[in-house]
Parts: structure tokens; C-alpha cells; sequence
């Protein structure tokens, strides 16, 4: 199965995801997207950036004292009463990421073993 199928399996799998984009961390870019309407290329180098941020920039950076970690983070969960944002990093490559906008109310343990999931079968591809 290719990346597209990957995303959009993974999409169709977790209630109430409406986009999976697969991240380059290091240049911003989305290098592959899964989405139930066509994102704009703004909202895409927003989510990218927003994965840098939340993986290895000031986030991840802000909350370390509090999961007794340090940067690089594996998981980050960004939620408003609107959405989750999810990202991931790539256990293979750390430079890549995978970003799950998704209702607020998912269930956040299933959406995220599913998206580790999805990495997993992406990195074995590679």
C-alpha cells in the first residue's frame, strides 16, 4: 500500500478525523495528505509548521519539564474545544511526522495507536 492509501486508511478508520497529512519536519513541507475536502496550501504549511513546533520547537521544549522528557518529542496532542490536532513522529525517519486534525471529542488513545500504526506500515515501506 502506497502513503496515500496509508492516510487514507487511516482517515476512514478513526471517527471523526478529518485530515491526515504526512510531514517533512525539517523544510515545513507536506509531502502527502489525506483529507475529506481539499486543504488550501496555506492551512498545509501551517499544520507542518505546527508539527515542528509542537515536535521539536517551543512545545516540545515547554512541556519536557512536565512528561520528563526533552526535545525531541515522539507524541504531541494540541486540543481546542473544536479539534485535536495529533503529531507524530516517524520512528524511522525523525525528520518526518504525521499530523491528524480530528474532531475534539475522538477517542485520543485509539486515534493515536492508529496513527503509530500507520507510521509503522509507512517506515516499512521505506
Amino acid at each position: 500500500m502506497d502513503i496515500t492509501a496509508e492516510l487514507d486508511a487511516m482517515r476512514a478508520d478513526v471517527q471523526g478525523c478529518a485530515l491526515v497529512a504526512y510531514t517533512d519536519l525539517s523544510s515545513s513541507l507536506v509531502l502527502c495528505t489525506s483529507a475529506a475536502s481539499k486543504p488550501v496550501q496555506e492551512e498545509m504549511n501551517a499544520l507542518s509548521q505546527a508539527a515542528q513546533l509542537a515536535l521539536d520547537g517551543a512545545y516540545a521544549e515547554g512541556a519536557a519539564p512536565h512528561w520528563g522528557g526533552s526535545p525531541p518529542a515522539e507524541v504531541s496532542v494540541l486540543m481546542t474545544g473544536a479539534e485535536a490536532r495529533l503529531f507524530l513522529r516517524s520512528p524511522n525517519n525523525p525528520a518526518e511526522a504525521l499530523v491528524c486534525v480530528c474532531a475534539a471529542d475522538i477517542d485520543l488513545d485509539a486515534a493515536v495507536r492508529q496513527a503509530q500504526a500507520t507510521l509503522q506500515r509507512i517506515a516499512s515501506q521505506g
